[in-house]
């Protein structure tokens, strides 16, 4: 059997998108008729329908649909061995939810230092997750409660670790207003420690709606029924320690995360209780790569862990 050309597989990907030929020629900047003949050769070659033709447009049949992630992964891999072999600098597309950015950059700009023949082209994401076989990616750090799926090559960079942070000032000036006492004649501590009650007295900061952080850290400090007199909400867990860095409230913040602004003192644990989430962030790759300068990557990040 004639193997079908890259131009066939490619019209049947946009095809399979749209659903309509005509629409397919436009962004394949070709004839509707061509398109046609190109998704018509492909199904002789394979002996097998691969489209419902209607009258008022296309669907994909039960082997259309069995092909077509087939021929994604296929365009997907080829499409990376052109990039490696065209580019003369080696490139690693590495994508990462945004909350691990400032774990993580200093550790790409130290990687690049040492090795500056490798490009590591970083994307920040809100999905914890990735699916290689769709996404443009030579590998990722997804937030899982175990390790993420069977296909890719997993390996554990931390665990979560929870604990509530927040600026100094925030505690400071709301000492010196009086709207906090101290219950001890001593000094003041640094930074100052708060029980409960204290901690209510603030605007708690949450990474989701539902509230499962601070909730989850609750439960661990065996408290029931205390909630703060105002809560605020944020997309994601790097929004809510940036607010909690700008002095607006007390976040549920991740201690290895928090790690470089807890020791730069822009954030400080109000409470030293952290409790574990029972997740954890993961390096992960595709199960079939070889990629040396992939290998190389990931033994630095995984050596700093």
């Amino acid at each position: 059997m004639r193997m079908p050309s890259t131009r066939e597989l490619q019209a049947f990907l946009v095809t399979a998108e749209h659903l309509n030929f005509t629409v397919a020629a436009k962004h394949l900047n070709v004839t509707q008729g061509a398109v046609s003949r190109q998704i018509l050769t492909l199904e002789d070659q394979l002996k097998v329908k691969l489209f419902h033709r209607h009258a008022r447009g296309l669907s994909l049949t039960r082997k259309g649909n069995e092909f077509l992630p087939l021929v994604q992964q296929v365009m997907m891999q080829l499409q990376k061995a052109v990039e490696q072999v065209a580019n003369e600098k080696l490139k690693i597309k590495l994508k990462a939810p945004s909350c691990v950015t400032s774990w993580l950059l200093p550790k790409l700009m130290s990687f690049q230092q040492a090795h500056p023949d490798i490009d590591v082209e970083l994307t920040s994401a809100i999905m914890h997750s990735v699916n290689f076989s769709t996404e443009p990616f030579d590998a990722a750090i997804c937030y899982a409660d175990r390790a993420p799926g069977r296909e890719g090559k997993n390996y554990l960079l931390f665990e979560e670790v929870l604990a509530p942070v927040c600026s100094p000032v925030l505690l400071q000036e709301t000492v010196a207003s009086g709207a906090l006492s101290l219950t001890s004649s001593t000094p003041t501590p640094q930074p100052l420690q708060l029980d409960i009650d204290g901690l209510t007295q603030f605007t708690w900061l949450h990474a989701t709606p539902q509230q499962t952080d601070w909730q989850l850290w609750l439960e661990q400090a065996n408290v029931t029924g205390r909630f703060a007199t105002q809560n605020q909400h944020f997309a994601t867990l790097d929004l809510a320690v940036s607010a909690a860095i700008q002095g607006f409230g007390i976040a549920i913040g991740d201690v290895e995360l928090a790690r470089q602004d807890l020791a730069a003192g822009r954030l400080v644990r109000p409470h030293p209780l952290s409790v574990p989430s029972g997740k954890g962030y993961y390096l992960v790759r595709p199960g079939q790569s070889s990629n040396p300068s992939l290998d190389l990557l990931f033994d630095w990040l995984l050596a700093g862990r």
